[in-house]
């Protein structure tokens, strides 16, 4: 029986990621997000870097209120 693992919320859908899923975790600047992995490559081929680097601030931001 295994358990489940959740990493943090996905900066960009806000569902919680898990170990067992494709996950990205950034680490911008002493802070850290989490995306899954598919919604990371849709971030960067719809908006860019920029939109990136933004969720992971902004994903940081509501985590440490």
């Amino acid at each position: 029986m295994s358990t489940m693992i959740y990493q943090g919320n996905c900066a960009r859908c806000e569902r919680k990621v898990r170990t067992d899923e494709n996950y990205l975790k950034a680490h911008l600047w002493a802070s850290t997000a989490f995306f899954h992995w598919s919604c990371f490559i849709d971030l960067m081929k719809d908006q860019g870097a920029a939109a990136a680097e933004d969720a992971a601030w902004n994903a940081t931001k509501t985590e440490r209120v």
